[in-house]
Parts: C-alpha cells; sequence; structure tokens
C-alpha cells in the first residue's frame, strides 16, 4: 500500500490510480469529441458541461495541476468554438465557459488538496501506529484495509499480500461484531499465518458510514507472559507469606491494618485474615508497652534504622505473650501507597530457654561450688562438712547429714553432721524406710510436708527432707541428707542440684575412703615391714654366723684333706679327692651367696681396679688347674667383686673340663674406652642352643656335673652392675667341642690428666 490514499488493492488486479487517471483521459476525450459534434450539429449549450467531469477528476486526483489540466481543456473548447461555429456568435460564452472551467478546477483542486493533506496526516497514524490496524466489512468480514503493523503480528512480510478476509486470521470472531458495534478491550485469539495464535486486545469502532469498521490490534503475548510471572510471583509470595512462621503485618500511616499472613493471624488469636484487617494495630499492644511502640513506630516513619524491640502483645482474647517485632517503611511510589511492614516473632520460647538457661547456670554455679569446696579437701574428715555447709548455705537448708557404709557392712555411719540442732543418728541401717531406696537402690528420695507423711517422727522437727546418694563403683558408698525447718515443699531446680551434688561427691568421697584403706593398708604394712626388717637383721646375723663358722670348719677339712692326701695312696687317694672336691663346692656356694647378698645391698661404688693381681691371685687359688694369662695390664672401673666373675669362670672350667683342663686370659684393649676380657677353656664345650640363655639364672646344663646355675648368673650380674656385658663363644670359631669361650667387657679407667 503506498501513501496518498489510493494504495488498496481494488479485486486485486487494478490500482484504483490507474483506473482514475484511464477515467480522467476517457472522460477528457469524450468532451472534446461531444462538443466537436454538437458544434458541428449547432447544439451551443449541453456540449460544454461534458468538460466538468475530466476537469473534476483531475482537480481531485492530481490538486497540484488541475487548474493547468482545465486550462488546457479550455484552451482546446475554445479552439473548437473558433474553429466549428460561427465567427462570433459563441466566442464570449466560450470564453466565459473557460473561465468558470479555471475556476471550477481551482476550488476542487483546493478541496483536494485539503483532504489528501487530512488523508496523508490519518495515514501516517495509520501506518505508523505501534497497534496493528484494519478496516473490515462487519456483514461479510471483507478487509478494506490493513497496516503494516498489523500484517507484521500476524506473519505477513512486507511485501506479501495480507489477507483478504477477517476469518483468515480471526476463525473465532463472535456473530455479534457483524452487527459493527462498537468493542473496547476484547481479550481473544489471532491466527498467524503459520497457523500459531497468540493472544491480542481488540477493539473496533464502526466508521460514520457504518459499513467499515476500524479495528485496533494489541499483541497481548508479552502482557500475558508477564501477568503469569507476576500471578506466579504473588502466589510464590503468598506461599512464602502464609508458611514462615514470623507474622507480617501491613498498615498504611493511618495506623490502619490492611494485610496479614496466615502466621500473623494465628499469632493474635485469630481465626481468619478479617479478624485483623481494617483494625487499628495498637488494640494488639499491651497497655505497659504502648508508649514505647509507639515512639519506635515514630522513628521508622522518619526513615531511622531501627534494630528489633522486644515487647508484650496481646491477642484478640486479651492474652498477653512476648513478641520481638520489627517495622519497614515503604515509602510512596507511584500509585503505591506509603505502608509499614510488621514483622512480629513469637518469643515465649526464647524466654523460656533463657529461663531454663538462668536456672541451669545456677544448677552448675551451686554444684561447682560445692564439688570445688569439697574437692579442696582430699580427707573424708573435712571434705564431707565443708561440701554440707555450702550445700546449706546455697540452697537454703537447716540441717545436714552425710553417711557412709563400709565394705561388706549393712550400717551407714555418720561421718558430717551440720546444723543448729542437728540430731542425726550415729548410725542407720541400710534398710530403713528413709534411707532403703537411697542406700539399696541408689535412687534419690525427696519428701514433702514430712510430718504428714511421716507422723511418728515429730521428734525431727523437719518438714521437708531430702536424701540423695553418693554412688560407687557398683552401688552406692552412702548418702547425703538434707532437711528444712520451715519449707514444706523442695522446688524440682533444688532437687536437680542435689541429685547432681551427691553424683559430683561421689569420685571425691571414693578417693577418700581409698585413702583411708590405703592410710590404713600403709600403716599395717609399715608394721610388718619393720617386723621383716627385724627378721631380716635376726636372718642376716644367722647368715654370717653360718658362713664364717661354714667357712672355718671348710678351711679346717681342707687343711686335714690336704695332709692326708700327701700320705695316702690307692683307693683312700680318690676318696681324698671326692671329699677335698666336695668341700671346695660348699666354698663355691658360700661365695656365691656372699656375693648376691652384696649385690642386692645396692649400687656398687666403682674405683679403679688392675686386672694382673686379680687374675695373679686366680691363679694361686686354682694352682692345680694350669692357667695362661696374656695381654696389659690394664685398669678397669670396678670393686672387690671382681674376683668373682674370674673364680665362676675359672670354676666351670675346672668344674666341666676336669683336671686336665688348660685355661686361658686374655685381655685386650678396645678403642671405645672398653676393657674385654676373654676367659677359654679346652673343655667340653657349650652348645650353639644354650649359648643365648647361657647366664639365666637357674638354667643348668645336660651333665650331671651341672650346678644350680648361679655361677654363670652371677656373672652377668657383676658385668652390668659394672656397665659392661658378657657373652658365650667358642674356643675355635665353629668348633663348640673344642672348649668354650667367655668374654666379658669392663669399662676401662683413665686418669683426670688423659
Amino acid at each position: 500500500m503506498e501513501e496518498g490514499g489510493m494504495g488498496r488493492v481494488v479485486g486485486g488486479v487494478f490500482p484504483e490510480e490507474f483506473l482514475l487517471s484511464c477515467g480522467i483521459a476517457a472522460s477528457a476525450l469524450v468532451a472534446l469529441g461531444a462538443t466537436a459534434y454538437c458544434l458541428s450539429a449547432g447544439v451551443f449549450i449541453v456540449c460544454s458541461h461534458l468538460f466538468y467531469i475530466p476537469i473534476v477528476l483531475a482537480a481531485y486526483r492530481y490538486p497540484d495541476r488541475g487548474v493547468g489540466f482545465a486550462g488546457m481543456l479550455a484552451a482546446a473548447y475554445i479552439a473548437e468554438v473558433l474553429l466549428l461555429s460561427p465567427v462570433g456568435m459563441e466566442t464570449a460564452n466560450a470564453l466565459i465557459r473557460a473561465g468558470v472551467f479555471l475556476i471550477v478546477a481551482a476550488v476542487v483542486s483546493h478541496l483536494a488538496g485539503c483532504l489528501q493533506a487530512r488523508e496523508s496526516r490519518y495515514r501516517g497514524i495509520f501506518e505508523t501506529s505501534r497497534a496493528g490496524v484494519f478496516l473490515f466489512r462487519p456483514n461479510d468480514g471483507k478487509v478494506e484495509e490493513m497496516n503494516r503493523r498489523c500484517a507484521g503480528m500476524l506473519g505477513y512480510p512486507p511485501e506479501t499480500m495480507p489477507p483478504q478476509n477477517v476469518a483468515a486470521f480471526w476463525p473465532d470472531r463472535p456473530a455479534w461484531v457483524s452487527a459493527g458495534e462498537g468493542i473496547t478491550g476484547l481479550d481473544c485469539e489471532f491466527l498467524r499465518c503459520d497457523g500459531t495464535r497468540f493472544p491480542a486486545l481488540l477493539s473496533t469502532n464502526p466508521l460514520p458510514d457504518r459499513k467499515v469498521v476500524c479495528a485496533v490490534v494489541t499483541d497481548t503475548t508479552e502482557w500475558k507472559r508477564m501477568e503469569r510471572l507476576l500471578r506466579r510471583s504473588e502466589e510464590t509470595f503468598r506461599v512464602i507469606l502464609n508458611t514462615v512462621d514470623v507474622g507480617v503485618v501491613v498498615t498504611d500511616p493511618g495506623s490502619r491494618i490492611v494485610e496479614v499472613n496466615e502466621a500473623a493471624v494465628r499469632l493474635c488469636g485469630g481465626t481468619e485474615r478479617e479478624d485483623l484487617v481494617g483494625k487499628d494495630p495498637e488494640v494488639l499492644v499491651a497497655e505497659g508497652d504502648l508508649g514505647m511502640v509507639r515512639a519506635y513506630r515514630e522513628r521508622a516513619l522518619r526513615e531511622e534504622t531501627l534494630a528489633p524491640v522486644e515487647c508484650t502483645l496481646r491477642r484478640l482474647d486479651g492474652a498477653e505473650w512476648p513478641a520481638e517485632v520489627s517495622v519497614t517503611l515503604l515509602k510512596k511510589n507511584g500509585d503505591a501507597p506509603e505502608r509499614l511492614i510488621l514483622a512480629v516473632r513469637d518469643i515465649t520460647e526464647r524466654h523460656r530457654a533463657e529461663e531454663a538457661m538462668r536456672e541451669e547456670n545456677r544448677h552448675l554455679s551451686i554444684v561447682n561450688e560445692v564439688i570445688a569446696a569439697a574437692t579442696a579437701s582430699r580427707r573424708l574428715g573435712e571434705l564431707l562438712p565443708v561440701s554440707l555447709e555450702k550445700t546449706l548455705a546455697l540452697l537454703g537448708f537447716d540441717l545436714g547429714a552425710a553417711y557412709l557404709v563400709s565394705p561388706g557392712s549393712d550400717l551407714a555411719h555418720l561421718r558430717a553432721c551440720v546444723g543448729d540442732g542437728c540430731a542425726a543418728p550415729p548410725s542407720v541401717r541400710r534398710d530403713e524406710p528413709l534411707y532403703r531406696y537411697v542406700l539399696v537402690d541408689g535412687e534419690a528420695r525427696f519428701v514433702d510436708r514430712f510430718r504428714e507423711k511421716y507422723p511418728g517422727h515429730d521428734d525431727l522437727d523437719v518438714r521437708s527432707f531430702a536424701a540423695v546418694p553418693i554412688p560407687g563403683d557398683d552401688r552406692p558408698v552412702g548418702c547425703i541428707a538434707v532437711a528444712s525447718r520451715t519449707r514444706e515443699v523442695i522446688p524440682e531446680s533444688d532437687r536437680q542440684i542435689l541429685t547432681a551434688i551427691g553424683e559430683g561427691l561421689g569420685s571425691a568421697v571414693v578417693k577418700g575412703m581409698l585413702l583411708e584403706e590405703l592410710e590404713a593398708a600403709l600403716s599395717s604394712a609399715n608394721r610388718y615391714l619393720d617386723e621383716a626388717n627385724a627378721a631380716t637383721d635376726e636372718m642376716n646375723l644367722y647368715v654370717d654366723i653360718l658362713t664364717h663358722d661354714i667357712n672355718n670348719a671348710n678351711t679346717a677339712a681342707m687343711g686335714y684333706l690336704h695332709m692326708f692326701l700327701e700320705s695316702a695312696d690307692g683307693q683312700a687317694c680318690e676318696v681324698v679327692r671326692k671329699s677335698l672336691a666336695a668341700v671346695y663346692r660348699s666354698n663355691d656356694i658360700i661365695r656365691n651367696v656372699s656375693t648376691i647378698r652384696r649385690l642386692k645391698c645396692g649400687p656398687a661404688e666403682l674405683r679403679p681396679v688392675r686386672l694382673e693381681p686379680v687374675i695373679r691371685g686366680m691363679r694361686n687359688y686354682y694352682a692345680d688347674t694350669r692357667i695362661v694369662y696374656e695381654g696389659p695390664d690394664a685398669t678397669v672401673l670396678a670393686d672387690d667383686l671382681l674376683g668373682e666373675i674370674f673364680a665362676n669362670l675359672i670354676g666351670n672350667a675346672v668344674k666341666f673340663g676336669g683336671p686336665s683342663v688348660e685355661v686361658a686370659i686374655s685381655v685386650r684393649e678396645t678403642g671405645e674406652d672398653r676393657v674385654a676380657v676373654t676367659v677359654a677353656d679346652t673343655g667340653p664345650g657349650i652348645p650353639d642352643d644354650l649359648k643365648p640363655h647361657l647366664f639365666e639364672r637357674y638354667l643348668r646344663g645336660r651333665t650331671k656335673k651341672s650346678g644350680k646355675g648361679l655361677g654363670l648368673c652371677i656373672v652377668r650380674m657383676l658385668a652390668e652392675r659394672y656397665g659392661g656385658s658378657v657373652l658365650a663363644g667358642d674356643r675355635v670359631p665353629g668348633r663348640p667341642e673344642e672348649g668354650a669361650a667367655i668374654t666379658f667387657t669392663l669399662p676401662r679407667y683413665r686418669p683426670a690428666g688423659e
């Protein structure tokens, strides 16, 4: 469609501009032809009126060129008159008619120009409108006009022919629309050229001739989407608002409730939102906090940043409850009015929790004070009285007593009694009514209105009584009993505290009882130790006497046997040698016992000892045995028991090797401030499986000559006493049957100058 008002398609074949131009040309030719014929026939009046048709049409179609076209026709008309009419007969009339032609053309051109300007203005509005506009006939639905916006809304490209009937894009057109009545804001669905539907808002208005209706269409797809999103957001907000446990109250500046959520209705004691909407929010505030709430509200209206405030609110039934309230101001924004948002939270449970926490803190404080006072002393004689005094002072009781049960006893004995006029019995049976549950079952007992429940105990002068067990490892070890002369009832909090005090004292009391038992046991042990020491001293005296006398007897026997051996021969000589060997073994036993006694007496006091004199003395002692010594005369750190190492090693070699055994003693100094001494013999040697256990106590060999296993154990004990070690080996490495080699190490002595 083109601007100018003639852009419609007629029948879909010829444009109106083309037909109008053809009509102007045809009517002009008809007027000229008819005029020529009439002038030739002598008719001068009717033929000139035919020129008005092309002049009016040309002036209407081309306002800016209408007068020129009329001038051309007027000139042609005058020319025909001059040529075809008698001279002078119609010339004056022709000139007048030509002037009228020009006047008519000028008037029509002016009117057509104004009409086209107005049509162009409306056409511009029609084409540039953001809404889709189309014109249709209400009787048959034929589309007369459609702007580009409407065609694009229906999905038609700019150069494509739009639909010619309303039914093509509005299939659900109501029947009453055909009546040509005006419609405003009709929600309907239009059909695009690809077959998809879209929501639209339609308004129609019939033109003055009521044959054509102007329809304005707005695509509401985005509006609908936004409306759905808004509705979804509103539903989500409403669900969230009604599921939270915080009451939300919306008020206007005039102190009128305009909206509430379900939590607010529930908190305020209502059943539905209408119970609160429209009311003054101040009716929900307790009288005592009304002034504070008003000041808080005024500060919120001044846009101050406020923290939540605690106050007392009132339900619709008049009941008061603690709440935490915060206020937020929503300022006026366009059509949105100013609002105050009140968030209300019930803090009843928080107050209960705080009260419970305060009570628990009091509970812990009292228990800690009692336990601290009790643990300051480890003795029951101080622990129990201090604990009772602290308990009575903190809980307000008048009398207190503590009983402890001795192991295996059916009686609980009084260990502490506190309070003016306290007359607790010195002992009670565990199965008595007042104490059976406590001392046997380990259950705390609390007796309110004592005189009513135990009328036979008026002499105690108490109104309430409590007994809590002191737990032990497997059963109660005692109890704490308190009583009041003024209070009839013991509160639940005091009962819990008393039970906790009994439990807290359990470990301290058990430790105190163990301490008493340990002290008693220690006293008994000291007494037994004194008796044992006395017995040990007496036994040592007997051992010293026996050792001295036996040694003297052995020495005398050895002298007589040696004297007899010099003169004896044959079988008698062999008997003397066996007797002499038995005496030597007796000497070895006495020497080993004496050595062990000295080892048990305490740590060694080491001093420098030369090895050469010690070894020389052993060679003199075993004069009948061939003993070879090689190595330096080293000085080691030892004591006078060092010779026992050589005596036991040489004695074992002689005992197991026989009279023909040879003993080699070698001494060498190592680089680690140590001296290594090896005693090797040519005896039967030591089996490999016995070497790791050779120096253990009571280990005996496999021959009849094996002794009590003390000799080599003493060797190890003496070597370790001096800070050394001992090791069993072979005289010839890898051949144990060719003799044994015992190596022990000793610390080397270095003078201060070195």
